[in-house]
């Protein structure tokens, strides 16, 4: 029984981890669009894909 919950415990950090980071990403985005950096740009910096950078800057008046 403690295995499961020590398992879901751990699922659960990794999933806030990851939504921490994306939310970090999705501000950054935000920040150099403002500044007029293009998506290529940003994607290079932050290592993610073009699409993932137009996905978190679409994102930003929701």
């Amino acid at each position: 029984m403690r295995d499961i919950i020590e398992e879901y415990a751990e699922k659960r950090a990794q999933k806030a981890v990851a939504e921490a980071e994306r939310e970090n990403n999705k501000k950054i985005v935000v920040k150099l669009s403002a500044k007029g950096m293009s998506v290529e740009e940003i994607a290079s910096i932050l290592d993610i894909t073009k699409a993932h950078v137009r996905e978190l800057a679409d994102k930003r008046s929701a």
